[in-house]
Parts: structure tokens; C-alpha cells; sequence
């Protein structure tokens, strides 16, 4: 018994669309593995043992040598909230790979997760760690594979830990402890509200800038959104003035 044509021109498309997904999972795999190698073997990323050699307390992979350091339990817990309220909110949820952190983002609809603080502590370990490694095009390969190392190999409090005591924040200085004292001639724990959203700002903007007043309060704004202050608090915070200290000379 023949099939109709209409029947028979299905079941041949089928077939042909069940080989074209055949193959681009495939293939898929593949760039998988060529990438795993080519970062192992041709760049030169640290691997996961090294990661965890690296020091379980103090400077991760410090840039300036002589940066204080806080431990992050010894931090104000304003400031730790805050950041990753205005950072990457599901920092410490969502899954320690990348690429599937990604993916599970696009299915609930969140879209792109915000790895901004694993991607700051990659990047400053990268060129501490392997400085010839992932120059140009590289850097893409590179960093991403080295990221998800870092993530699956280090706790977050280890990753945010770094991000706050090793990140350059303007004022020549790296770390919050270094950063309260330049930016407003204070210790860390003495920070009020206002100081600690601009404090948090100098992570993505270093720089003073006209704009600090705007992005001071969008960080008040993140910070209200997440019940960490209240609507008191923040109106105080947004109108309390900008410090003003002499901005010391740019190193070479």
C-alpha cells in the first residue's frame, strides 16, 4: 500500500530536520571540546588544581602589592548586600557554569545572567596568573573557560571576597579598605549610606564624574528595591553632597 505524497513529504522532512539537529548537536560538541582544548593546551589557562592552590585567605590574585585586606565576614554587611543587589543579583544562586547559568536565564526569562563580578576576578587573575596567556581573540576562548573554573573550583564568598579587596576603584587604590580612605578619608566600617553607593559605583566607574550624583542614587534605588534600606534612608542618601577630595596624580 502507497503512503500519499503529502505523508511521505512529511516523514522525509522529519527525517532531514532530525539530521541537521543530529549534526549540530554534534558539531556543537565538538566546538565544545576543541575550545576545552585549545584553552588547556595552546593558551595556557590555569586549571582547576591550580585555582586551588591559590591562597584560601588574603589576596586572591592581587595587582598592588600592599592593598589592605578585608576579610568579607569583617565588612559592613550593608556593603556586601548592596553589591550584589546592584551587581549580579543571582550571583550566589545560580549555577557555577557559565554557559548553563546562561541558558537557564534565557528559560525563565531573565535573560543574560550578570556575571560582572566572577568576570572583574577573572580578568585581574588572568593577568596575574598567566600574563601571555589570551591576547586578541583569544581573550573570548580564554576567559570564559578560565570563569567557569573559577567558579566551579572557588566558593562565591572566596570569589566576592577577591572582587571587593583586589578590584582597581579609583584614587590609585585596589579594595574597599584602601578605597573608604582615599575616596572619603574614612575606615570602611565608619561608611555611611550615601558613601557606601558611591562606593559602590567606583567598581564600573572609577573615576569621579559629573554623573555621580545619577549613579550614586541608581545604586540607592537597587539597594531600596532589595529591603536594604528604607524610603527614609534613601531620600537622606540622595541628598547628602558628594565628597570632595584632591584627586591625586595617575600612575604612569
Amino acid at each position: 500500500m502507497h503512503r500519499p505524497r503529502n505523508q511521505r513529504f512529511l516523514i522525509l522532512l522529519g527525517k532531514s530536520i532530525l539530521a541537521v539537529l543530529s549534526l549540530a548537536v554534534v558539531l556543537l560538541l565538538y566546538a565544545e571540546g576543541y575550545a576545552i582544548w585549545y584553552a588547556e593546551y595552546h593558551l595556557g589557562v590555569p586549571t582547576e588544581a591550580e585555582i586551588a592552590a591559590l591562597p584560601a585567605t588574603g589576596h586572591l590574585c592581587p595587582l598592588e602589592a600592599g592593598s589592605p585586606y578585608v576579610a568579607l565576614a569583617d565588612m559592613p554587611p550593608l556593603l556586601r548586600q548592596a553589591i550584589i543587589a546592584s551587581t549580579g543579583p543571582d550571583f550566589q544562586t545560580r549555577p557555577n557554569l557559565v554557559l548553563p547559568a546562561m541558558a537557564a536565564a534565557i528559560v525563565k526569562g531573565d535573560g543574560r545572567p550578570d556575571t560582572r563580578i566572577t568576570f572583574a576576578v577573572t580578568r585581574h587573575c588572568l593577568h596575574v596568573l598567566a600574563p601571555d596567556c589570551c591576547h586578541s581573540a583569544d581573550w573570548h576562548i580564554g576567559s570564559l573557560v578560565f570563569m567557569s573554573r573559577l567558579e566551579r573550583t572557588l566558593s562565591r564568598e572566596r570569589i566576592l571576597e577577591s572582587y571587593l579587596n583586589d578590584s582597581y576603584v579609583g584614587y590609585n587604590t585596589y579594595g574597599v579598605a584602601a578605597a573608604a580612605t582615599a575616596h572619603f578619608g574614612k575606615s570602611l566600617a565608619s561608611l555611611d549610606v550615601d558613601e557606601i553607593a558611591l562606593l559602590i559605583t567606583r567598581f564600573r566607574w572609577p573615576r569621579p564624574s559629573e554623573r555621580d550624583s545619577e549613579w550614586r542614587n541608581y545604586i540607592l534605588d537597587k539597594m531600596l528595591s532589595a529591603g536594604l534600606i528604607d524610603e527614609a534612608q534613601a531620600t537622606a542618601a540622595k541628598a547628602a553632597p558628594l565628597p570632595v577630595l584632591a584627586v591625586p596624580p595617575r600612575k604612569p
